[in-house]
């Protein structure tokens, strides 16, 4: 009887604790974290999801633990949850709630953003962007400060190291430097190489304390040495016949202006010049040419009539004297030369009579020179 009552109790029980893991909540699955310069986040799967369930999360660190409000996602940021990042190490728990039940809590592995901490997971951080170009012969290295481009991360929350990093060449050389934690701070240096002509690579590594930050490869490829691009020359020369182009056309187009003006100036000014309308008493006249009536004049020579001329003799007083007596005709060849030369005074005649022969009384010249007819 005992033994069947004992039994009968047993059954009870496990029918009971059955039925009551069947009404309790099934808790969340697959439970990750993913981490990198700007924060956390934390996923999570969930068979069955309804309504009116909700998740916490809950992030523990080796100080203390901070719980989250409840959310309907499958996903949550929990950067603003992780307190002294260059140290601690992290895990989560995700619970599923309905109404005032609860299930069992999911935890994920831990993480951590120190280099040296044991955990499962490890966060790095990212270089950002690398700008190679040539400078002084040299491989100038630059990019932007980490401070100032994950400011409004968690991860550089009251950050007080600076960032020592290295750049390593394909050959094996490396290049340390260090970058200030300020935001108006510069993050650059200048690699040496003994080619100026090739393809550079370069790896960059460091860290923020004990936040290290992901391995980062650039290349280049060129000449490292300083030359004034072609481009700027042909910029140049663009720019100055551009400029030399628009005072030409606003040169002309003052010009022409100014023309214009002058031109209405002066018609303005002389306008009654160029009126040729009303204002004249009579039309301009054509001027013809006539010919005039000429009379022809006949001009013909005397008819039998023989030209006489009678010079007087010469009678030479000297020979007259001495007994001698000779009588000649006077002719051309009688002129001395000072009489030739003054003949212009007198007839134009060879044959004129000397100026010193004087005509006396009786003498006649029976005639002279060819007569011509005047008769019209």
């Amino acid at each position: 009887m005992r033994i069947q009552i004992y039994i009968g109790v047993s059954v009870l029980m496990l029918i009971q604790k059955t039925a009551s893991e069947a009404a309790s909540l099934p808790s969340p699955a697959k439970v990750s974290v993913r981490c990198d310069s700007y924060g956390a986040e934390v996923r999570w799967e969930y068979p069955g999801l309804a309504e009116d369930v909700y998740f916490q999360v809950k992030v523990k660190d080796e100080f203390g633990e901070r719980d989250s409000n409840l959310t309907q996602n499958l996903l949550l940021n929990i950067s603003s949850m992780l307190f002294s990042t260059a140290y601690n190490r992290y895990y989560v728990n995700v619970t599923a709630v309905r109404g005032g039940e609860k299930s069992e809590p999911s935890s994920s592995d831990d993480f951590s953003y120190n280099e040296f901490s044991l955990v499962n997971i490890k966060c790095h951080l990212d270089f950002p962007e690398v700008k190679l170009s040539p400078k002084d012969g040299k491989l100038h290295v630059r990019f932007v400060n980490p401070l100032r481009l994950y400011r409004r991360s968690p991860v550089l929350r009251d950050v007080t190291d600076d960032l020592l990093y290295n750049v390593q060449t394909e050959k094996g050389k490396t290049f340390k430097s260090v970058c200030k934690m300020d935001l108006n701070a510069s993050c650059e240096t200048s690699v040496e190489f003994t080619e100026h002509v090739g393809k550079y690579c370069i790896n960059l590594t460091g860290g923020i304390g004990q936040r290290l930050f992901n391995l980062k490869s650039t290349c280049f490829t060129g000449d490292i040495r300083n030359y004034i691009p072609v481009t700027v020359y042909i910029y140049s020369a663009l720019g100055a016949v551009s400029t030399l182009l628009v005072i030409t056309v606003v040169i002309m187009l003052l010009a022409r202006k100014c023309n214009s003006d002058m031109k209405r100036k002066v018609f303005s000014m002389f306008h009654h010049f160029f009126d040729f309308g009303e204002m004249q008493s009579h039309q301009a006249g054509t001027l013809h040419v006539e010919q005039d009536n000429v009379v022809n004049v006949l001009i013909e020579p005397v008819k039998d009539h023989v030209e006489q001329t009678k010079l007087t003799p010469f009678i030479d007083t000297e020979n007259l004297e001495s007994g001698k007596s000779e009588e000649r005709s006077y002719g051309p060849s009688d002129l001395v030369e000072d009489e030739r030369s003054n003949q212009s005074d007198f007839y134009d005649c060879p044959h004129a009579p000397r100026q010193t022969q004087e005509m006396s009384p009786g003498d006649t010249v029976h005639g002279y020179g060819p007569s011509l007819l005047l008769d019209m």
